[in-house]
């Protein structure tokens, strides 16, 4: 859904704000009071509603509030002056007037599905906010670590991928989150480092009370996987790797990863076409592609800015986990299209040479990620993983 008041336009789908056109950067929990603010236009909403509606997992003051309407003033700027009222002794309310306009992303989602009621909650790790949300019911958890930038609001807002996440939620929990520095959680100042981003993983499953979990590593977000099975075997029930590597750069003694023209190919490619949907097509490259360019441009720009993608890829060209492979004890499924063009099938194999008992499925073509025609190994490879773990708790 999109709404438009004066020169204004507030995307919900590619979660942007924007004037006269342009895009504009504000802070994720700024965006989030402005939609909620927008959405409850015909009432006035009270400080103590907004407060639980922002921070749900998370005590805060009044004053926070105060502060955030604070800044989405500033962001609104002369233009946006009155579209927010100060209810004294009560709260606020949105009173511009608002007309609402249809959304493509939001078209392409069936009807019904879960991505609709999408609604993002944050778990604090030190300082830092990492969005996440849940969908589904079961006694077991299902955690989809997605790869560098790609948000986890994508997984909503594509058909084939919102199909796997109810799959997943028949008969499981399943949950999502932005890493930080990337899509609805906060921006960093230094490079996370990955014993930040484990923690930020930790402080996920914290927030939901997940004792035991699946991961589900996709492309970068394997490596975060294996090091976190690795470190807390006690909270990984299973362990199925997408399209992934332990080290993602190339080296002497490991010639399956990026070379260093490819680093430099893609830098150039954030620097100056950042948002034109190249990185997420590349995923697909054999898939309908016309029809998923306005998804992947939408996904591009609300998955980073520029800036801090190209952070989050001189972070994953230091990942090496290979130290850590014999270490993970959980059941390992490995997954990996042999032509996939993002990252080599040797790879998977020598994941599946190194982790102890790992099963190593391969598919033929390009489907980096298995959204499309390696989607059903993926819903398969998780149905499996389950079923291993129910029975290890009936034993």
């Amino acid at each position: 859904m999109r709404y438009r008041f004066g020169v204004f336009e507030l995307d919900l789908v590619q979660r942007e704000l924007r004037r006269t056109g342009e895009p504009l950067a504000v802070q994720p929990q700024v965006f989030a009071l402005l939609a909620y603010l927008v959405r409850e236009r015909a009432r006035a909403v009270s400080k103590r509603e907004l407060l639980e509606a922002l921070w749900p997992d998370a005590v805060v003051t009044e004053s926070s509030l105060q502060r955030l309407v604070s800044l989405a003033r500033s962001a609104l700027g002369s233009e946006g002056h009155d579209v927010i009222r100060t209810l004294t002794g009560h709260g606020y309310r949105c009173v511009a007037p608002v007309e609402e306009l249809p959304s493509a992303a939001t078209s392409s989602v069936p009807p019904g599905s879960a991505g609709l009621s999408f609604r993002p909650r944050y778990a604090k790790s030190g300082e830092v906010h990492v969005a996440y949300a849940t969908l589904g019911r079961g006694d077991v958890d299902v955690v989809l670590v997605l790869g560098w930038a790609f948000p986890m609001e994508a997984m909503f807002t594509l058909p084939e991928a919102h199909r796997a996440l109810d799959a997943f939620a028949e008969h499981a929990r399943v949950v999502v989150f932005d890493k930080r520095g990337m899509g609805m959680s906060d921006r960093v100042k230094e490079l996370p480092s990955l014993d930040q981003r484990l923690d930020d993983l930790r402080a996920v499953l914290d927030a939901v009370r997940s004792e035991r979990a699946i991961l589900v590593g996709i492309s970068e977000g394997g490596p975060l996987s294996i090091a976190f099975a690795a470190a807390h075997p006690e909270r990984v029930a299973g362990l199925l790797l997408v399209g992934t590597f332990p080290r993602m750069a190339s080296d002497h003694d490991y010639p399956h990863g990026w070379k260093r023209s490819e680093f430099g190919r893609l830098k150039g490619y954030v620097s100056q076409s950042w948002g034109a949907g190249a990185t997420l097509l590349a995923l697909i490259p054999s898939a309908e592609q016309p029809r998923l360019a306005a998804w992947a441009s939408a996904s591009e720009r609300s998955g980073a800015s520029p800036g801090a993608a190209l952070d989050l890829l001189e972070m994953n060209a230091r990942i090496d986990v290979r130290d850590r492979l014999a270490q993970v004890r959980a059941p390992t499924i490995v997954l990996h299209a042999g032509g996939d063009r993002v990252t080599s099938v040797e790879n998977g194999r020598y994941l599946a040479a190194h982790i102890p008992g790992a099963r190593l499925r391969e598919l033929e073509g390009d489907d980096h990620a298995f959204l499309f025609a390696g989607q059903p190994l993926v819903v398969e490879a998780v149905a499996e993983l389950l079923a291993e773990e129910n029975e290890r708790r009936r034993a």
